[in-house]
């Protein structure tokens, strides 16, 4: 009797390295997203750089859900729901309008900056998350705020000023979690750094300006030529 021919099965599509690095980034935001923890992680990174095909890595990934295409957005404008998310790095943003309801990384910080909103909405609700980093959001000086959220291996710190609150703001709410990070909500004044090189240089500025002339006091003569 000839050979019976086997179906053939779908062919084995090789990993490349990108393919690997892809699979990583999505475990990473998947620890960020509390899906999986750090030991968890280790082990499926490694399987990772160890694969030899894609299927290999599909499996790897099999109980993660699918990331989600990234929204449609309108030129200088954003929509009020936008999710932004890094790996390896900060998100820094100074909002004027519609700020991201929610914002996450790993190895890297959060810090809004929201003294120059301008909304009509009464209150904001902002989800953040970090992992191996901080979350910092800072608010107008008489703008309520709240910060809700846990954080491991690390500090939770509320610095607002105690100033009554300005008519017409809006409650700005804070729902954050990191891990091996602070969280930080606070006040700043229009004109204050928000990072602490930032206001030692002005400090420092400062201390080099000459003082004012005390009252009744004859001017300064010109340095000699």
């Amino acid at each position: 009797m000839p050979d019976e021919e086997t179906p053939a099965g779908p062919p084995v599509v090789r990993a490349s390295d990108a393919d690997r690095e892809a699979v990583v980034a999505r475990l990473q935001k998947a620890v960020g997203e509390g899906r999986i923890d750090l030991d968890e992680f280790g082990e499926r990174a490694g399987a990772a750089y160890a694969a030899a095909t894609r299927a290999e890595l599909d499996l790897l990934l099999a109980d993660l859900p699918a990331d989600a295409p990234p929204p449609v957005e309108i030129v200088g404008r954003r929509a009020a729901s936008a999710e932004l998310s890094s790996v390896f790095g900060d998100i820094v943003l100074t909002v004027a309008s519609d700020p991201p309801r929610r914002a996450g990384t790993v190895f890297g910080d959060v810090r809004i900056d929201l003294r120059g909103l301008r909304t009509g909405a009464d209150r904001i609700d902002l989800h953040l998350s970090t992992t191996f980093g901080d979350v910092d959001v800072i608010v107008a000086e008489g703008v309520d705020a709240e910060l809700h959220g846990r954080t491991v291996f690390g500090d939770r710190k509320l610095q607002l000023a105690p100033v009554p609150r300005i008519a017409g703001t809006p409650l700005v709410v804070v729902h954050a979690r990191t891990i091996f990070g602070d969280l930080r909500l606070r006040s700043l004044a229009p004109g204050d750094s928000p990072t602490r090189w930032g206001a030692l240089l002005e400090r420092l500025a400062q201390r080099r300006q000459p003082p004012p002339p005390l009252p009744g006091a004859p001017p300064p003569f010109p340095p000699p030529s």
